[in-house]
């Protein structure tokens, strides 16, 4: 059995010294293959640097998808230019969609998309609720209304969807087990049971349902492989079955606690 290092919602920008060094701590000494980054480590402006730490620290191939934390105060498209210019040069950073079909042996493959929540599950234009990236992210802020920025989710959604399907494609046919690292929730089931989250009123904000679609569709015609699914997003850790063979767990996250965690699979 081999070990991997998993870590979401780091938000490095609200972490203090004392907890950095706690992070790095952990990502040199627990062991593991590699680390896995489910998104919103940072802001769009700390976002190289704060990868090049995790890589340092962990000495270690560093494998990532982005959260919508990790664009706010840039764009979609800018963003993708810098961590495409950081990969570039420091080639143990891997950004998941474009490093494609990762095989780590042991019969297991590593895919991954970023994901956004597009308003697929529950009523995205009735819901209250707002998010910060509606004003933070230059493709959401440039539409005053809330059916605009809508639209632009849903083309970055289903963007993700189409390219996750093509990984998964690849992934089944180079391993019996398959783990999909992104960012939002794919499920409705995979939200809070209680809680503030537990309202529907949060499901537009928080579920990437083309993401979803395509990963029910994949694990239905693969009854003979397994599908985990890491995401972050929520804070709230959950763990739940999906399917028979697809599994979605949302990893825990605190602000100003960034955590690191051993996974044996």
């Amino acid at each position: 059995m081999q070990a991997l290092l998993r870590a979401g919602d780091l938000h490095l920008d609200h972490a203090h010294p004392a907890a950095r060094q706690t992070l790095r701590t952990a990502l040199r000494e627990l062991p593991g293959k590699a680390v896995i980054l489910t998104g919103d480590l940072t802001v769009a402006r700390l976002l190289a640097a704060e990868l090049e730490f995790i890589a340092d620290a962990a000495e270690r191939p560093v494998y990532f998808v982005l959260g919508n934390h990790d664009h706010y105060g840039s764009s979609v498209a800018r963003v993708r230019d810098l961590v495409a210019d950081l990969t570039a040069r420091r080639p143990e950073i891997r950004w998941l969609p474009p490093a494609g079909v990762i095989e780590l042996g042991e019969d297991l493959a590593v895919v991954g998309v970023d994901g956004w929540a597009d308003g697929l599950a529950g009523d995205p234009m009735a819901t209250p609720l707002v998010l910060n990236d509606d004003r933070l992210i230059a493709e959401l802020a440039a539409f005053a209304s809330r059916a605009g920025k809508l639209v632009v989710k849903r083309a970055l959604a289903r963007a993700d969807a189409e390219r996750l399907e093509v990984l998964l494609e690849r992934a089944v046919e180079a391993a019996g087990r398959v783990i999909v690292v992104t960012h939002i929730p794919p499920f409705v089931e995979s939200l809070p049971r209680s809680g503030r989250l537990a309202n529907p009123a949060w499901h537009p904000l928080l579920v990437c349902g083309s993401t979803g679609e395509v990963l029910r569709r994949i694990a239905s015609r693969n009854p003979g492989h397994t599908f985990s699914v890491w995401c972050g997003h929520t804070h709230v850790a959950t763990d739940v079955a999906v399917l028979p063979n697809l599994r979605c767990k949302v990893i825990g996250a605190r602000y100003g606690e960034p955590a690191v965690h051993r996974v044996d699979i």
